[in-house]
């Protein structure tokens, strides 16, 4: 039987520093709602109904290199390389490209951070969120959305 090795280090309320045999993490988000863990296999979200046992569990970005089975295919795919000329596909062409939820999660990383800091330090009022969510639909009626 293998061994297994988890600790889990609480940073402040919603931040956790994870470690284990294969390497570190960061979760942010609180358990039984949303949560968000970056690691070196990349961001992974869960969503949680509290009570009732029922979660999901998706990559929103998952670093290539990770599972043996990827390193056993590229090894494959060089060989059949030497065999045929190099043809450009689309897909080749889109993995060139980057996507802009990197830095959508980053924003909202950096946001998440920003405002429980500045809450952590009294710098924000009390209501902060239903007054910035009453003003914004105030300006979504004047425009008329």
């Amino acid at each position: 039987m293998p061994v297994q090795f988890r600790k889990s280090i609480t940073i402040f309320p919603g931040v956790r520093l994870n470690f284990s045999k294969t390497g570190t993490s960061l979760s942010i988000g609180k358990k039984g709602a949303f949560t968000l863990n970056l690691s070196k296999r990349g961001v992974r979200q869960t969503t949680d109904l509290p009570g009732e046992g029922l979660y999901h569990t998706s990559y929103l970005f998952k670093n290539k290199g990770d599972d043996k089975e990827s390193e056993k295919k590229e090894e494959r795919s060089s060989e059949e390389d030497d065999e045929k000329p190099a043809r450009r596909t689309k897909r080749a062409v889109r993995e060139r490209s980057s996507s802009p939820w990197g830095f959508f999660v980053f924003v909202f990383i950096a946001l998440f951070f920003f405002y429980f800091g500045a809450d952590a330090l009294g710098l924000l009022p009390p209501n902060f969120v239903t007054n910035l969510l009453s003003t914004l639909t105030q300006w979504a009626r004047q425009v008329g959305l």
